[in-house]
C-alpha cells in the first residue's frame, strides 16, 4: 500500500529533466525526492523487521566498492540538503557473497544514521580496505554508556531528529546472519565511527 505510490513519485521524479527548470522548481522537486526516499527507506526498514523471518536470501558475490558509490549517489541530495562533506576511498579490491539487498540495506542505514546526526557541513569517510568497511563522521555522537546498548531495538538517545530506533537493530540483525561483526566507536560532540569486519 505505501510501496507502489512512493516508487511511483521517485521514478517520475527520476524522469524528470531538471535543466528544463528554474531554480526555484528544481529546489521543490529536489525537496520532493528528498521526502519520498526518506519514506521508501522506512517502508524497507519496517518490511524488514515485520518479514525478515520470511524472507529467502539470494546470496551472490557483490563489488563492494561498486555498491558503497550507489548508495552515495542515493544519498547524495540529502548530504547536499546538510551541506555535508564525503569522501570515499576503496584502498583494495573487496567483495563479499551476500544477498544483495540486506548488504544495501546495512549500509544505508548506517549512512543514514551519519547524515542524520550530523552538523551542517560536517563530513562522513567511506573506506573500504581488506576485509573492512569504515565510516567516520563528524555527528554528534553518542555518550560511552550508552554504546552498549545501540543495536536494541526502539533505542533512542537523541530525540531532536526523527527515528524510531530500528536501524541500528537491522544492521545487527543482518551482521549476525553473515558474520560480520560491527564495533561501534564514539565521542560526544566529535563523532562516530562504525567498523565492519569479516
Amino acid at each position: 500500500e505505501l510501496n507502489t505510490p512512493v516508487n511511483t513519485i521517485l521514478s517520475n521524479i527520476e524522469m524528470m529533466e531538471p535543466e528544463t527548470l528554474d531554480a526555484s522548481h528544481q529546489r521543490k522537486i529536489k525537496c520532493i525526492s528528498i521526502a519520498s526516499k526518506t519514506i521508501s527507506n522506512l517502508y524497507d526498514d519496517l518490511t524488514y523487521l515485520v518479514l525478515s523471518h520470511r524472507m529467502i536470501s539470494h546470496d551472490e558475490t557483490i563489488d563492494i566498492a561498486s555498491l558503497i558509490e550507489e548508495r552515495l549517489e542515493y544519498f547524495s541530495l540529502l548530504m547536499e540538503s546538510k551541506k555535508l562533506h564525503f569522501t570515499f576511498s576503496a584502498h583494495v579490491k573487496e567483495t563479499l557473497t551476500i544477498d544483495r539487498k540486506k548488504l544495501t540495506k546495512l549500509l544505508d542505514n548506517l549512512l543514514s544514521n551519519a547524515i542524520k546526526y550530523n552538523k551542517i557541513g560536517g563530513e562522513i569517510h567511506f573506506i573500504l580496505d581488506t576485509h573492512a568497511i569504515t565510516i567516520r563522521d563528524t555527528g554528534i555522537g553518542i555518550e560511552e554508556e550508552k554504546l552498549s546498548r545501540v543495536f536494541e531495538r526502539y533505542s533512542r538517545f537523541n530525540t531532536t531528529v526523527g527515528g524510531f530506533g530500528i536501524g541500528l537493530n537491522i544492521v545487527a540483525l543482518i551482521a549476525k546472519e553473515y558474520h560480520l561483526h560491527v564495533k561501534i566507536d564514539s565521542v560526544v560532540h566529535q563523532g562516530t565511527q562504525v567498523h565492519i569486519t569479516w
